[in-house]
């Protein structure tokens, strides 16, 4: 609980902070580079290495995938129930998908499941939501918006990825007797430990909740999906399946995330719906800290 009140302060502190004139324009764009560029690699590099290969850490490397494949065809037949239109279904086949699994993600996460369970969440972030992000992602908002994708692009976005490039490296130190040096593995703990206030000030700092009337249904349509159905159907699953790890239970949260607001930025630049995007951003954010925290309980007991 302490964990996850630290969260709710530093949330706070960056909403506050959205009222000083004291705060640069750039403010959240600087610490949103600094935890993606900095500290989520630092964070990687000292939680992957603790990781034992097993059937446990197949678990969320499959799962992501199958849950993203999941939650696109929901919101696709919702799409063709609901008639929206191209515009829109562009933007919810782009941003309900893709959940904020690592900015929100991995700090509620170690919040509501402990520090054991952040390998898990980052197996789910870097070889599910990362990539997809930059391929299923990238196509999904040219194809809806008009643009054709280059591969080299795609596979070039994918490599220079700096979380990607700190996963690889961490791998590698998995499968390989060599270990980090422990003068190296303290100074990227404590650069770690850095990612979870600055990436919830940097949320305060950018949250706006715009609600516009004629977005209503297919924000309305989002959020239940995103937040309440998905979740439950793969908790479901695991129960029918007789999983009760860990591992499970770090997938159901990891499901449950609200929408990343990277995806949300890449369906807004290529002009796919931005008044209901950003509202879905936004009121995802705020409905998470319920939600997950509820979906964290039911797991715990």
């Amino acid at each position: 609980m302490s964990s996850l009140a630290f969260i709710l302060v530093c949330l706070v502190v960056g909403l506050a902070l959205q009222r000083s004139s004291q705060v640069p324009p750039n403010a959240a764009r600087v610490l949103n580079f600094y935890a993606i560029y900095i500290a989520l690699p630092a964070m990687v590099l000292t939680e992957i290495p603790k990781l034992t290969l097993d059937q446990e850490a197949l678990l969320p490397v499959i799962a992501t995938w199958l849950v993203m494949a999941l939650t696109a065809f929901l919101v696709w037949l919702t799409a063709r129930w609901l008639r929206w239109s191209r515009s829109v279904t562009g933007a919810m086949l782009l941003i309900v998908p893709l959940g904020n699994t690592s900015f929100m993600g991995i700090p509620l996460i170690e919040a509501l499941l402990g520090t054991e369970a952040l390998p898990y969440a980052i197996l789910y972030d870097q070889f599910g939501t990362v990539i997809a992000l930059n391929t299923y992602g990238v196509l999904v908002a040219a194809w809806y918006g008009g643009q054709k994708p280059a591969w080299s692009s795609l596979l070039k976005t994918i490599v220079t990825f700096p979380p990607f490039g700190a996963f690889c490296v961490a791998m590698a130190v998995v499968l390989s007797p060599w270990q980090f040096p422990q003068w190296w593995s303290s100074a990227t703990e404590r650069i770690a430990l850095s990612m979870a206030p600055v990436v919830m000030v940097a949320v305060g700092l950018q949250w706006h909740l715009r609600l516009e009337r004629q977005t209503a249904v297919p924000l309305a349509a989002g959020l239940i999906l995103k937040l309440a159905v998905v979740p439950a159907l793969v908790l479901g699953v695991f129960i029918f399946l007789g999983l009760d790890s860990l591992a499970a239970h770090t997938v159901v949260l990891q499901a449950g995330m609200p929408v990343m607001v990277t995806a949300g930025i890449l369906a807004i630049s290529h002009n796919l719906a931005p008044r209901l995007v950003s509202s879905l951003v936004g009121y995802s954010l705020l409905l998470s800290l319920v939600s997950v925290s509820f979906w964290g309980l039911l797991l715990t007991g």
